[in-house]
This record gives structure tokens, sequence and C-alpha cells, in this order.
């Protein structure tokens, strides 16, 4: 017996195959009338035939109505069986070939209903097809249609065969029956644990920090989870189907030759994603099997180790900044002073010494060669004795315009420099020590200018986006290689003629101090964008020093 939405299911059937096979007997009785004809009127048949319909039409209006579905199934059989015993009797009785209905009804009733219920229905056909044949032959109880003389033994033996007929029915299609049954919960058992199986291997892909990529054997892609696609850059939709060489280049390198083997190690690769920026990737490839072992594609585990090189480097940045800066300040401090007593001495033997003009040239060289000097050392000492950062709210945009108007009138600033300003108009307000942001502001203009000795745009803007502010210097000048963006913030490192190397590296210190951090852009074809990302307010007090 199956579940009450199974055996529901069923009853629906029902209702239309009892219409097919109704109009399928009426068809075989007026085929067989034509060629054998028959003694009982046929209208007898057709009223038997239009109750059977008018019973299925009801059923079918019947199914409206919410029964339960066993008893209705028990009904239904039973009033069929009373049908076909009255087509039965109509067609001739021991001699009428619509007694193999009942054989259907038994069939039909081992299906829905379980097998001690099948039992009862078989039961109920053979007693009432053994009480029609009973009461018109033997107790002539009711008339016969097909005037017919059977004695009692072969009358038995007649019915005796029908019995075994019916229970070797019963018998044969309730086990079948059940048997299909078990077979079906068991497939429906392992359906749901392979739909299990599948859902919590796709909620692990899905749910994987690192990317997961796999193609075919030709390299094509075939999946790529979402942590995959924000590593990337690109929608699995985008990526299915394309060969991860044309698509990925650096991906695709990392396959083998047709011929050759696998190394499953661990690789790091640059990647350059969509949005055009290069990526750091730690790769392992490695083959993607079949149950049976065999070879059907390969299997990219990634992830994104951009964020992690770039600490790497910062930490040893700061290192390596850290040892110059104490260098410096030991070497500054043994120049300063001696350096102090040069160019006061050579000043004084100016004033009460006669010398001529040549002699005065050289003098004021000296003077200008230790003032320039006396600037180096002084930020030399101020990078390596930087104060902790005071904090206190502030709004940028004062502090912008500020700078800006200095720099307008810095002997370095010349007509052919614009300078467009991209501030919002409520400002941007930030914890900021904002002495230490104007110095900031102040050496990447500087730079700025130094990059443009031809003149060109100065783009000074600010905003705030995720918790963040963000100031962005960007400049129309020479621009710079990748490997000077790598190292433009170490001390002394300096592209320009007559530049300290100390500006850039003094920026990335105060801004390290505030704990945010700086980087550089370089240009496509020329110019550079510095970008100072800082938290809108302070976590902790940090030292700056080197």
């Amino acid at each position: 017996m199956g579940s009450a939405g199974q055996v529901r299911d069923w009853l629906s059937w029902l209702v239309k195959v009892r219409i097919l096979v109704v109009l399928f007997l009426l068809g075989i009785e007026l085929v067989v009338r034509q060629f054998a004809p028959s003694p009982v009127p046929i209208k007898y048949f057709l009223t038997l035939v239009l109750l059977w319909i008018a019973l299925a039409l009801f059923y079918a209006i019947l199914r409206v109505v919410e029964l339960d579905p066993y008893v209705e199934g028990y009904l239904q059989l039973a009033v069929d069986l009373l049908v076909v015993t009255g087509l039965v009797y109509v067609t001739g009785s021991l001699e009428s070939y619509f007694v193999f209905l009942y054989l259907l009804v038994i069939i039909v009733a081992s299906i829905l209903l379980s097998r001690v219920g099948a039992f009862l229905l078989a039961a109920l056909a053979f007693l009432l097809f053994a009480g029609l044949v009973e009461a018109a032959y033997l107790l002539k109880a009711i008339p016969t249609l097909y005037p017919q003389v059977v004695g009692p033994w072969p009358l038995q033996v007649y019915l005796g065969i029908h019995l075994f007929a019916f229970l070797g029915v019963w018998y044969l299609s309730s086990h079948l029956a059940e048997s299909l049954r078990k077979t079906g919960v068991e497939l429906l058992d392992k359906g749901a644990r392979l739909e299990d199986l599948q859902a919590f291997n796709e909620n692990i892909i899905q749910s994987m920090r690192g990317g997961l990529l796999t193609t075919d054997l030709q390299g094509r892609v075939l999946l790529l989870n979402p942590a995959g696609e924000e590593i990337l850059g690109v929608k699995v939709q985008e990526a299915r189907g394309a060969s991860v060489s044309d698509r990925f280049p650096a991906l695709g390198r990392l396959l083998p030759p047709a011929t050759g083997n696998l190394g499953e190690t661990r690789q790091e690769v640059r990647l350059q994603s969509e949005e055009g920026k290069e990526k750091i990737l730690g790769v392992t490839v490695s083959w993607l099997r079949t149950r049976e072992g065999t070879r059907s594609g390969y299997v990219y585990n990634f992830q994104d180790l951009t964020q992690l090189k770039r600490l790497e480097a910062e930490g040893v940045q700061k290192e390596r900044m850290a040892a110059v800066g104490r260098m410096a300040a030991a070497i500054a401090h043994e120049i300063r002073n001696p350096l102090g007593a040069i160019a006061g001495s050579v000043r004084q033997l100016a004033r009460y010494a006669q010398v001529g003009e040549e002699e005065r040239t050289l003098v004021d060289i000296v003077s200008r060669e230790s003032e320039r000097l006396n600037r180096v050392v002084n930020d030399i000492l101020s990078y390596s004795k930087a104060q902790a950062a005071q904090r206190q709210p502030t709004n940028l945009v004062p502090l912008l315009e500020e700078t800006l108007l200095l720099l307008e009138r810095h002997p370095q600033f010349s007509g052919s420099i614009r300078v467009e300003r991209q501030f919002p108009p409520g400002g941007v307000r930030a914890e900021v020590d904002p002495g230490q942001m104007k110095q900031v502001i102040w050496n990447l203009c500087d730079n700025a200018l130094r990059a443009m000795p031809r003149g060109g745009t100065l783009r000074v803007g600010v905003e705030q986006a995720d918790g963040k502010v963000r100031l962005r210097v960007t400049d129309t000048g020479v621009g710079m290689t990748a490997e000077l963006s790598e190292k433009i913030f170490e001390p002394f490192e300096s592209s320009f003629v007559g530049g300290t190397g100390l500006g850039l590296a003094i920026v990335y210190q105060i801004v390290q101090g505030h704990g945010g951090r700086v980087w550089v852009q370089p240009g496509q074809a020329a110019g550079s964008e510095f970008i100072v990302e800082l938290p809108l307010r302070a976590e902790t007090p940090r030292s700056v020093s080197a």
C-alpha cells in the first residue's frame, strides 16, 4: 500500500483509465455482435456501460472533496466489481468474455491497497462471480439470459478454476506491487540522500573562502564558486565554457602539456583582473577525477595573496626604514654641528677679510649649500624623531584649501599648472593631527609639482566611503615605473634632482601613525595617483617614529 498522496494520484489516474476501458469494451461488444448476434438486447449492455461512465464522472467530481483515499479506493473498486458482475451477466455469464475484468480490478486493488485489502477484494470478486453462476445455473434464482444446461460437478470445477485464477492473480500482483513499492521507497530514499549530498557539496563549494575553478581536459571552464568570482572579477555565467588560457592566461600557463604530468604544488601567479588591477594569487592545480579514478579535468584552488603580500612588504619596509632612520639620525647628529661651524666660519671670514668677487661667489655657494644640507639634516631628524599624532575631529577640506593656497604661491608653482579641487560640499571630518596632515598634503602636492616641470593638471580630492577617508593627489607629469612605485616611500628614494628622498617617507610614516595606508598607482601613459586612506576615528594613539 502506497502513501495517501500516491493513492490519491492513482485514483485520479484510474478515473481517466476507467472511461477509456469502458469505451473500449463498448467497441468490442459492438464488433462481436456484428459477427455473432446475441439473444440479449443491446440496451442492457448499453445501460451498464452508461452507468459505469456516469460513475466515473461522479468519481471525477468527488475528487474535489477531500475524502480518505483508502476509503475512496475500496468504494470505487467494490462498485467496479458490481458493474463487472452486471456486464458478465448480460454477456453470457459462463461464456462471457468480460470475466477478465475481475482480474483487472484485482490487479488495480493490489496496486492501490495493502495485500490484505487486495485479498478482500479478490474474495469479493469471486463471491460475486460464484453467486451469479450458482444463482443462475444451480439454484435457478435468476433467469439465464443465455440458455445453457450445466451439471453440478462441471459447474463446481469451473468455479474452482476461477477461484484459483483469482487468488493466483491476487498473490502475484500483490507480491509484485509490494516489491515495486519497496523499490520505489528505496529509490526515493537514495534520491533524497543524493540530493542532500549534492546540496551539502554545493554548500561547501559556495561557502569556501578560497576560489575554486574546475575545467575539462581541454581547459574549458565548468565551475567557478562565488569566492572565485570575487577574486577573478568575473561571473561564472561569463566564464563557463570559455578557455581558461584565453580568459585567465596566468592560470592557463599552469596547465601541463598534453602528455605531461601535473605537479600539485602551490605556485604564485600575478593575474590582471577584469577591472585592470594586478592581483597575486596562490594557486594549486590538481586533477579532476571521476568515480572510477579516470582524469576528467583540472581543479584550481586559489587564494588572493595581494593583501598578505602587501602587509609583508610593508613590514619589511618598516624594518628597513627604521634601520635607515636610526642610521641617518646618527649621521645627521654628527654632521649638524660641524656643518654649522663651517658655515659660520666662512661667513665670518667673508665679513672681515678682504675678498674679491670670485671669492664672494664661493662664499655664497658654501652658504647656500650649507643651508641645503641643514634642511636635509632637519628632515632626517624630523623623520627619525616623529612624535605621536595628536588627533582631534577635523574637517579636512579647509586643511586642503589652506595647503593648496600656499602651494599656489610657491616658487615652483607656475601658470602652466592647473589645480582641480574635488571636495564634497559638506566637507569630510575625521580624527587626525591637523599639523601632520598639512605636512602630508604639502609633501604629496610638492612631489606632484616636481613631476610636472612643463606644467599640467594637479587634481586633489577627498571622499568618505566604507567608514574610511580617502585622499587622492593626481598629477599628469612624467609618471613612474612599477619598480619605482614599489619603493617610492623608502627614505632617500627620490627620482628628482635636488630632492632629499624624505618627503614621501615622512608621508608614509605619518599615515602609518594614523592607522591608515598610502600607496601609488602609476598612470597608464603618464602621471601618477597617490592615495591616502585613513580611518574616520582614532583607535589607539600610536607613535610614528621609525
